[in-house]
């Protein structure tokens, strides 16, 4: 390396290699107790534009080999500059402008997480006010329904359309009722609950059937009813009409296990992985005589969902 390329490098970055970390930023300059003797209050500065140090406590100061000179005073110049590129090679030190620019675009990151952040727990503690429940109809909900291969009209059957707003921000999304009139709530940016979380009863036809199927969530119970109207023959529904339980979460099976006795014969659509398998034991020791695994049916697919839109389950290895 040459003189001015060593000299360039960032001392800000270097410092960090050596152990000294800033005391705190002022104008854009970094302030560090000094290096060279115990102090309590910070006399020393870098300005990373100029990449120059200077110790006010000892009126000194200079670029990142008179740094080093001082930290190494029997050093010479030979030692110096064989040091400095050791530690360049070694850490990847990089140039005052690129890290300064690097550091500055780190901290916009994380100002910008940190808004993020604050952001979700503002809103977790913020009122949900309903503006206003419709028929399912807005033109990206059903865009969305559509991108996820469930046909809109089953959707409608099922699901409502909500507006919605928490502080002063307005959301819209479909509304899909529970048992205690709590609502999930589904759009392409958001998956979330209005009121309390828990199992969603689905009579079709209006009327209790003998038999009935369990899925985990929403869209595998949408994608069940489309392909029952669409008559397709892949061998994935139910010929006989059954009532529809939707768990809207695996943690709402001890809500579901009580409604489950009412039924002659349990589907269970449940996802193929480890949560779908550990539900599905909990469900069979309670019922084993009348519950069926159909996700056998799907065994290439983590869901019902992802048989329509051919995304295959990926193998464990």
């Amino acid at each position: 390396m040459t003189i001015d390329e060593i000299k360039s490098v960032s001392i800000v970055q270097f410092l960090e290699t050596e152990g000294f970390q800033y005391a705190y930023i002022h104008r854009g300059n970094y302030w560090y107790l000094s290096p060279f003797r115990a102090e309590s209050s910070p006399s020393f500065n870098v300005s990373p534009t100029k990449n120059l140090w200077n110790d006010f406590g000892a009126n000194s100061g200079g670029n990142i080999i008179n740094l080093v000179q001082k930290m190494h005073p029997s050093w010479n110049n030979h030692q110096v500059l064989t040091y400095l590129e050791q530690q360049i090679k070694s850490h990847n030190l990089k140039y005052a402008e690129d890290y300064e620019a690097m550091t500055k675009e780190q901290q916009r990151i994380n100002r910008w997480n940190q808004s993020q952040i604050a952001e979700k727990m503002k809103e977790s503690k913020s009122i949900t006010f309903i503006d206003r429940i419709c028929k399912l109809s807005h033109p990206n909900l059903k865009s969305y329904i559509s991108q996820r291969r469930v046909d809109f009209e089953v959707a409608q059957d099922f699901c409502k359309e909500i507006h919605y707003h928490i502080n002063d921000k307005h959301y819209y999304a479909i509304a899909f009722e529970n048992i205690d009139g709590g609502m999930e709530i589904r759009n392409k940016y958001c998956k979330r609950s209005i009121g309390k979380k828990t199992i969603s009863i689905i009579r079709t036809n209006g009327e209790s059937h003998p038999e009935c199927c369990i899925f985990e969530g929403l869209f595998d119970m949408l994608t069940y009813a489309s392909l029952k109207k669409w008559m397709m023959d892949i061998q994935l529904y139910i010929e006989c009409e059954c009532d529809y339980i939707v768990l809207n979460s695996i943690s709402n099976i001890k809500t579901a296990l009580p409604y489950l006795q009412n039924y002659n014969v349990i589907h269970c659509y449940l996802d193929n992985d480890a949560a779908g398998a550990a539900t599905m034991k909990k469900i069979k020791d309670e019922y084993s005589d009348k519950v069926i695994d159909e996700s056998i049916r799907y065994r290439n697919f983590k869901d019902l969902n992802d048989v329509i839109n051919g995304t295959v389950k990926k193998q464990q290895t």
